[in-house]
């Protein structure tokens, strides 16, 4: 193979037909990287230009941009020299980042000491070639994710572009750092509740929702939502909205949404009563277009598909201000959203496919998964590549225009694998699972990566395993941090395959140490960190498989009344009490220190609401 062997010194020329921030952070970006290597890059005269451009060495390139899609680029390397071309700013940082990558640099945490440069003694060089890249979707990103420790904001900011993301759920004052970087910037959540005040209930209680119909004695409450068809409630809730938006500059999108609940949350008055939770929350926010449409032109707002709002309403079409915000957060993420074997995922690509058709006249539909949402994995980074690559090629064929996953919660002990590869997937449409662990692996141990790509295929199947809910009915409501009690066979089909799953993740843990000593010491500081996040995260899925063979017998006892069911039942609960404690003490003992989510969980909710049923169905036996 032909390579370029780039010199100690060369000529760095860039040109653009507009110098934004986002092109002279590209350009010194691409100068901190090769000084870096050791190279002292120099400045040329750039010629002007009708694309962003970026040269390294004396070659002569050429290259039409002009149909490359979205923030895609061409790299084109000759003899002498290298050209990153794109048709914007942000595609040349995402260029810059590409060609890092071939000289090996490895972006795999936030922060200096995640960015690792090539091996000592390699000789920078790059193949000869022509490369374009374009991504698969206009907009990939993170909703939230950048206030996790130990990192800073902007840590977490900076390495999102490193792997290439455009778009992030933040705050307003990131907006220039946004700017600078390429990313386009959303912010907000859940909010919409907080628009209309509620200390206005003791005087207008109309202005509230009604938890049930009036003939069911129905009583205004003001803990959720609103009443969406009061006009004095409209009033109110687009000033709200309006005071929050009207001076907010470099906003996409801002999310304010209904406190959307499992259990139902909307209004039940007879003016309300006809209209279902998806249409009264499309209701709320056709307010919020309407705001933005005479405030902030060009500004867009969510209409959020999540809990009872996962099908689309049937009377109340979507403003043109709005767009699609897919949340499948009941799924099962153990296989893919079309995976013809699993129940569950069937109706939630149902889902998507009527909300499409909702919107089919909008554009910018968005997800808002949760590959990466420690809180949903009750702490844990269950790693799940072939969910994330085969997923990506459903989004895409339905769609979808800007793929987004949710991180919060939860301490960064390691590398997020399944950000690593949601990040590589949308530039790789023939990406493949074996592929993704192979690359992670030599990014992890380029000298040695055989013992990482063995543990992390023993991984992606473990939690693959762990996650198996297809069956669980979609009428149950359903969380992996609160597993459901389930009388049928499938429950005893979840219970064998969290303990699988946790000596399956416990034996790749031990076979990974035994490898350690061989590695180069920065490489095996992170080898060990893994082992023992490993080795945690399966004594929390053994107190997993005791918790749902406790559920399993109490809900067999409740179906069938037969009291020799439940002492069993009340075994295994205490043995998952045990085993949470002795899964939190080996948290600590790693480093995972106590703001973690997992602390917080089972403190919190797991352990108390196991002791409760202790205390309830105790008392059944005793008496």
């Amino acid at each position: 193979m032909t390579t370029w062997n780039l010199p100690k010194t060369l000529v760095l020329s860039a040109a653009a037909p507009q110098r934004t921030r986002c092109f002279a952070y590209a350009c010194a970006e691409m100068s901190r990287l090769l000084g870096r290597l050791g190279i002292d890059p120099q400045p040329g005269d750039a010629a002007t230009a009708d694309h962003y451009r970026l040269q390294l060495g004396d070659g002569t390139f050429g290259g039409v941009v002009t149909t490359i899609r979205h923030d895609g680029y061409e790299l084109q390397v000759k003899e002498g020299g290298a050209c990153l071309c794109a048709p914007s700013a942000k595609g040349l940082l995402n260029a810059v980042y590409d060609l890092a990558e071939r000289l090996g640099f490895r972006f795999l945490m936030p922060g200096e000491g995640g960015e690792w440069p090539p091996e000592s003694g390699r000789s920078p060089s790059l193949p000869i070639g022509i490369w374009r890249r374009e991504p698969r979707f206009s907009h990939r990103g993170v909703f939230g994710g950048i206030n996790v420790p130990p990192y800073s904001r902007e840590e977490w900011l900076r390495f999102f572009a490193k792997l290439r993301f455009n778009a992030q759920s933040s705050n307003e004052e990131d907006a220039a750092l946004a700017e600078e970087l390429g990313i386009r910037l959303e912010i907000g959540g859940h909010g919409m509740a907080s628009l209309l005040p509620r200390e206005l209930f003791a005087e207008r209680p109309e202005l509230f929702r009604m938890f049930q119909p009036e003939d069911f004695g129905g009583k205004r409450q003001p803990d959720a939502n609103f009443c969406p068809t009061h006009p004095e409630t409209a009033k109110l809730v687009s000033q709200g909205f309006q005071r929050q938006v009207e001076s907010l500059r470099g906003v996409y999108a801002v999310h304010a949404w209904a406190d959307d609940l499992p259990a139902g949350g909307w209004c039940m008055c007879s003016r309300c009563r006809s209209f279902t939770p998806s249409d009264q929350s499309m209701l709320a926010m056709n307010l919020q277009a309407d705001v933005v449409a005479d405030t902030q032109p060009g500004m867009r707002v969510p209409a959020i598909a999540y809990h009872d709002t996962l099908f689309p309403g049937c009377q109340i079409p979507p403003a043109p201000q709005c767009f699609l915000l897919y949340a499948p957060r009941e799924r099962c993420y153990a296989h893919a959203l079309d995976d013809p074997a699993c129940p569950k995922n069937r109706w939630h690509l149902q889902a998507l496919h009527e909300w499409m058709a909702c919107f089919k006249d909008h554009t910018d539909a968005h997800t808002f998964e949760y590959y990466f949402d420690q809180i949903l994995y009750r702490g844990l980074y269950f790693f799940l590549p072939d969910v994330i690559i085969r997923d990506m090629a459903v989004y895409e064929q339905a769609g979808i225009a800007s793929h987004m996953s949710l991180q919060v919660g939860g301490a960064l002990l390691a590398p997020d694998y399944n950000m690593l590869v949601f990040a590589r997937a949308h530039w790789d449409s023939e990406l493949t699972t074996e592929a993704a662990i192979t690359q992670l692996a030599e990014q992890l141990s380029p000298q040695q990566p055989a013992p990482w790509q063995r543990y992390l295929s023993a991984r992606s199947q473990a939690c693959a395993a762990a996650c198996s809910v297809c069956e669980v009915p979609n009428a149950i409501y359903f969380d992996y941090r609160f597993m459901p009690e389930i009388t049928g066979p499938f429950g005893d089909v979840m219970v064998t395959r969290q303990a699988d799953s946790a000596r399956a993740l416990q034996q790749a843990a031990a076979t990974l140490s035994d490898a350690a000593p061989a590695i180069p010491p920065h490489q095996r500081n992170l080898m060990l960190q893994e082992v023992n996040r490993a080795r945690f995260e399966a004594e929390d899925l053994l107190a997993m498989s005791r918790h749902q063979a406790g559920l399993n017998g109490i809900s067999r006892y409740l179906a069938s009344r037969d009291p020799a069911l439940l002492p069993p039942a009340l075994e295994h609960l205490r043995q998952a009490l045990q085993q949470l404690e002795k899964a939190a003490a080996m948290a600590r003992e790693i480093g995972m220190p106590e703001s973690a989510y997992y602390h917080a969980f089972n403190r919190d909710w797991t352990a108390p609401e196991i002791r409760a049923k202790l205390q309830v169905y105790e008392t059944a036996v005793a008496t």
